[in-house]
C-alpha cells in the first residue's frame, strides 16, 4: 500500500517539485556507504533513513523525519572525506536526539499543517525525479530556510557532541567538522545578507564552535581509520556533481587539457556531453572505462550519454552492461527500460514491461518506473496492467481524481478480491485520504 503521509501531502508535490531533486544511482551509492556506519553507531536501522539530494549551489544539509537532505553545493564543496562525514554524523544526532520530531510538533501548532506538509513532501518529490544528465532546474528554492526548521542552540550543540561520538567510534578525525563550522562562521561573519542556509537552520554561536573544539582536542584522532577506497569515491562524486551542475563552458576553461587523470576525464566526458560534443564525451567516457572495465557507473555514464544524444539501440547495449555488472540497481533498471521502450520493438518492450516490474518492486515510489510500466504494459496490450500502473503514477505525481479514476477502472475489469482489484482498493483509499487533507 502507498505510504500514508506521501498520500497526506501529494497534493502539494507541484511546490516541493521546484526543489529540482536529483536521482543517481552512484552518487547514493557512496553516500549510503559513507553514512551507514554513522547510522550504526548512532544505534540506528540504516534501512529506516532514506538520503536525497537537492540540486543547489549552497552548502545546506538537513533532515525532516527520518530523510536526510543534502545540497549538490555542500557535497562538491566540501574538500576532504572528514568533512562530509562530520554534517553526516551532525544531522545523524539529530535524528538520534529526536530533534525533527519536535520541530514537527512545533510545526504543527504554529504554522499550520500546510507548511508542514510542504517539507514533509520532500520524500514525495524526489521519488519521483530523473537522472542526474536531465535539464537541472535552475534557482530551486530552499524549504530549510523556513523558520520552524531552525534548530535551538541546545539542539545543535547536543547533536555536535553526539557526532563527535559517533566519529570516535569509527575511528574518524572530527576536525573535519570543526572546519565546516569555522568556514560557515567566517562566511556568516563577512556577508550576513548572503548566508548559507545550512547557517540559517544550523543556528551558528562562538560558544557552539568553542564548545566542539575542546571536545574535538579531546578525541585525539589524527589519522581516520577509512576503508581504503572511500576517499577515492568521496572525490569521484565531487567530480561527477561538478560536471553536471557548473556550468559547462567554464569548468572546462579550467582543465587542463593535458591533464588525464581519472577525475578530470571523468569531468570532461559530462562537460562534453552537456555541451553536445558527442564524440569527445564518448572519447572520455571509453578512456574511463578502459580504466576499470567492471565499473557498473561508468557503463551507466556511457549509455546516458548515448541515450541523450538520441542512440537508443547503442545505449541499451552499454545499460546492459552496467546491469550485468549491478544488477540490483534500481535507477539503472529504470533507465534500462527506459531506453528499450525508445526502440519501439515488441520484444524490446516486453523486456522493459520486465526490468521495470521489479524496479517498481524495489522502489515503489519511482514515479518514473510507473509511468514507463504502464507505457510497456499498453503496448503488450495488458489493459488492467497499464491502467493499475497508471493509477500508481498519478497518485505518486499528485493527481489524486484521476488516480481514483483509473484505480476505479482496474476494479471494472479485474476480478473483485483478485491482487489487482485489492490493490486498486488499497489505492483509492489512501487517495481518498490524501483528498480529505488538502
Amino acid at each position: 500500500m502507498l505510504p500514508v503521509l506521501f498520500l497526506l501531502f501529494a497534493p502539494l508535490y507541484a511546490q516541493a517539485q521546484s526543489l529540482s531533486f536529483i536521482r543517481d544511482a552512484e552518487i547514493e551509492a557512496t553516500l549510503k556507504r559513507m553514512s551507514v556506519p554513522v547510522f550504526k553507531e548512532a544505534g540506528l536501522n540504516p534501512d529506516s533513513i532514506k538520503i536525497f539530494i537537492i540540486q543547489d549551489r549552497s552548502l545546506n544539509a538537513f533532515v525532516v523525519g527520518n530523510n536526510m537532505v543534502f545540497h549538490t553545493g555542500l557535497l562538491e564543496q566540501l574538500e576532504s572525506i572528514e568533512e562530509l562525514y562530520g554534517v553526516i554524523a551532525h544531522e545523524t544526532g539529530h535524528i538520534a536526539g529526536g530533534h525533527t520530531i519536535q520541530r514537527a510538533d512545533a510545526a504543527r501548532a504554529t504554522t499550520g499543517p500546510l507548511i508542514l506538509g510542504t517539507i514533509l513532501g520532500i520524500a514525495a518529490a524526489a521519488a519521483g525525479q530523473g537522472d542526474v544528465g536531465g535539464a537541472l532546474i535552475a534557482g530551486s528554492q530552499t524549504i530549510a530556510q523556513r523558520s520552524f526548521l531552525s534548530y535551538t542552540r541546545g539542539q545543535e550543540s547536543s547533536a555536535d557532541q553526539a557526532a563527535v561520538s559517533y566519529l570516535e567510534g569509527l575511528k574518524i578525525n572530527p576536525e573535519g567538522m570543526l572546519r565546516t563550522l569555522e568556514r560557515l562562521k567566517a562566511k556568516e561573519i563577512v556577508s550576513i545578507g548572503n548566508r548559507d542556509p545550512y547557517t540559517l537552520t544550523h543556528p551558528l554561536s562562538g560558544q557552539r564552535i568553542r564548545l566542539l573544539e575542546e571536545r574535538v582536542e579531546q578525541a585525539q584522532i589524527e589519522d581516520s581509520a577509512l576503508e581504503p577506497d572511500l576517499v577515492y569515491w568521496h572525490q569521484r562524486m565531487r567530480a561527477k556533481l561538478k560536471g553536471f551542475t557548473e556550468d559547462p563552458v567554464r569548468v572546462l576553461s579550467q582543465l587542463d587539457p593535458d591533464d588525464t587523470s581519472e577525475n578530470t576525464t571523468h569531468i570532461k566526458a559530462i562537460v562534453h556531453h552537456r555541451s553536445s560534443n558527442l564524440r569527445l564525451a564518448i572519447q572520455e567516457v571509453n578512456r574511463l572505462i578502459s580504466l576499470r572495465p567492471a565499473d557498473a557507473y561508468y557503463h551507466e555514464l556511457k549509455a546516458q550519454i548515448l541515450f541523450e544524444s538520441g542512440l537508443a539501440a547503442e545505449a541499451v547495449v552499454s545499460y546492459e552492461r552496467a546491469l550485468s555488472l549491478a544488477p540490483e540497481e534500481t535507477l539503472l533498471q529504470v533507465s534500462y527500460g527506459r531506453a528499450l521502450l525508445a526502440l519501439e520493438k515488441p520484444e524490446a518492450d516486453q523486456i522493459a514491461r520486465d526490468i521495470l516490474f521489479t524496479a517498481t518492486r524495489s522502489e515503489r515510489l519511482n514515479s518514473s518506473a510507473w509511468r514507463n510500466l504502464a507505457t510497456a504494459e499498453s503496448r503488450l496490450g495488458n489493459e488492467l496492467q497499464a491502467t493499475l500502473a497508471t493509477a500508481e503514477f498519478q497518485a505518486l505525481r499528485g493527481s489524486l481524481k484521476a488516480a481514483i479514476v483509473n484505480a476505479k477502472r482496474v476494479q471494472d475489469l479485474a476480478p473483485t478480491g483478485s491482487p489487482a482489484w485489492l490493490r486498486a482498493d488499497d489505492l483509492i483509499a489512501a487517495v481518498e485520504r490524501g483528498l480529505k487533507n488538502r
